[in-house]
């Protein structure tokens, strides 16, 4: 999912300030450092359960909250059932989103136990590319929604950037790179989602980059303008399809928890 969207992650179970802030970041974190290596074919959401594993052994003083990461990794998964699994494997920075997943790699964890459950209830087949840049249209909306009923969120993603600090040792020692480059990467990512911007700046950022990333990968042409104004004027779907994930989500969490 969007950024905007893991932070609300965090909220839907930890409403401390401070321990909304601290585990926000380290969810964002792990969508940014992927970034790091532009090549890498490691699946994303194992990377994201082998930090969390990696923090409670090495940096036990920082648990509970990396368990964020666990909350990262149901909602990215709830949202391939949901919006479709990307064919591409391209780190492109300037994409809108990239998870590179495969269901092998998942079944060590328990959480794969959490994706049979949801996928159940949830997974309908996608028909070709048209369907993955529609999944991308509902995260947006998602994200926009975010924005709009939570606005705590932007100022979590602005505290964050200075925030990312506090997680630079583990991050740095589990990727074995210099906390400067894991800095780095993450405010090369971070100025890429218009904190702070007007809305309607912040969503045709987003569709811009989704744009370029359907003309690269499915060959397909956006109308931007046209998307652009049905997401900005249709608030009440926006809503709808973000309380639906709220639903689906909380249940795999909770699910998760109890294993």
């Amino acid at each position: 999912m969007l950024p905007r969207r893991h932070i609300l992650d965090v909220w839907e179970f930890i409403k401390d300030e401070e321990d909304l802030l601290s585990m926000s970041t380290i969810t964002l974190a792990i969508d940014a450092i992927k970034y790091l290596d532009m090549e890498s074919k490691k699946d994303h959401l194992v990377e994201a359960l082998e930090l969390n594993e990696f923090i409670c052994y090495m940096y036990p003083a920082k648990r509970p909250k990396n368990r964020s990461l666990l909350f990262h990794v149901v909602s990215d998964l709830l949202g391939l059932l949901i919006y479709g699994v990307p064919k591409t494997r391209k780190h492109a920075i300037d994409s809108i989103e990239i998870v590179n997943y495969s269901e092998e790699g998942m079944e060590v964890y328990p959480v794969i136990e959490v994706w049979n459950d949801l996928k159940g209830k949830v997974y309908t087949k996608k028909h070709g590319p048209e369907s993955i840049i529609e999944g991308f249209v509902r995260k947006i909306r998602v994200e926009m929604d975010t924005m709009e009923r939570y606005p705590f969120v932007e100022d979590v993603l602005l505290k964050s950037l200075e925030r990312i600090k506090e997680w630079l040792p583990s991050l740095a020692a589990y990727y074995d790179r210099k906390g400067k480059t894991v800095k780095d990467v993450y405010e090369k990512w971070w100025a890429l989602w218009g904190c702070g911007k007007d809305p309607k700046a912040i969503l045709s950022g987003m569709i811009d980059r989704l744009s370029s990333q359907a003309a690269r990968e499915y060959n397909m042409v956006i109308d931007k303008e046209n998307l652009l104004n049905k997401i900005d004027k249709e608030k009440p779907a926006n809503k709808k399809e973000n309380e639906e994930f709220s639903k689906w989500y909380r249940e795999g969490v909770n699910l998760l928890l109890k294993i």
